[in-house]
Order: C-alpha cells, then sequence, then structure tokens
C-alpha cells in the first residue's frame, strides 16, 4: 500500500493592497461585478464604503 504525502497547509499572508482610492485614500479590493445581461467583470472597489448609490458605481476602477 503506497502512502501519499500530506498536503501542505498554505500560510496566510498578509494581503499587500495594490490600490487606494483617488477620493477617500482607502484600500480598494479586487470583486466581480454580474450584470443583468449576465456579463461579469473585476473591478476595483472600497468594500466598506459600497452602498449600492450612481456615485459609488463612479468610483469603480476596472482591473484591466
Amino acid at each position: 500500500m503506497a502512502t501519499k504525502r500530506p498536503a501542505k497547509i498554505s500560510k496566510k499572508r498578509a494581503v499587500k493592497v495594490d490600490k487606494y482610492c483617488p477620493v477617500t485614500g482607502k484600500p480598494m479590493s479586487p470583486v466581480r461585478m454580474i450584470s443583468h445581461e449576465g456579463k461579469s467583470k473585476i473591478m476595483w472597489m472600497v468594500i466598506e464604503d459600497f452602498d449600492g448609490s450612481a456615485q459609488q458605481f463612479e468610483r469603480l476602477i476596472p482591473t484591466r
């Protein structure tokens, strides 16, 4: 009976912040946004400030 090595548990690393909001200066996170048409795209946003208003959608920054 062959034995396999157990999988290594990855260490949790501190997340490096790549982008900051140009308006508030808070760190932004990449989030997948899905539209009504079914298309999705990844956008940078400040999760703690997002309330779904039109002003918040203007602050979204595309990742590409």
